[in-house]
């Protein structure tokens, strides 16, 4: 194991805060992009809180030997506060940008699929 400083810990999980922030971002930009039941917003609120236990509990069993103390929490709060009062508006912008670039760019075969689908389907009709 791994032998590291208080401190050191401390800044371990303020970026592990900062990963949360990043993927809570994430998901929230997928609800905005792309509309969806509640029952996907429930699942993808548990994918966010496996994903952040995930690396809280990593975090805590290898970088501070399974030793839980109040500065990891403390270090993960002020990691998510810092990131979204800095970053995170930029992040989400840029984030958004790329998956409407994204669904653009996958437009054009699903376009083209569904021309084809609709083709064979009447051409089956046609038969039958």
């Amino acid at each position: 194991m791994y032998n590291f400083s208080q401190e050191q810990v401390f800044i371990f999980f303020f970026i592990i805060g900062i990963i949360i922030g990043c993927i809570f971002d994430f998901f929230k930009v997928l609800r905005k992009s792309f509309k969806s039941s509640d029952i996907i917003t429930f699942i993808e609120d548990i994918i966010f809180l496996i994903i952040s236990a995930f690396l809280i509990i990593t975090g805590i069993i290898k970088l501070n030997n399974g030793e839980v103390r109040f500065f990891l929490f403390l270090g993960i709060f002020f990691g998510v506060l810092v990131y979204s009062l800095t970053i995170s508006n930029l992040y989400v912008i840029i984030l958004y940008t790329f998956v409407e670039l994204c669904k653009k760019i996958l437009k054009i075969p699903f376009c083209c699929l569904k021309t084809v689908f609709i083709q064979v389907k009447s051409a089956i009709k046609k038969d039958f």
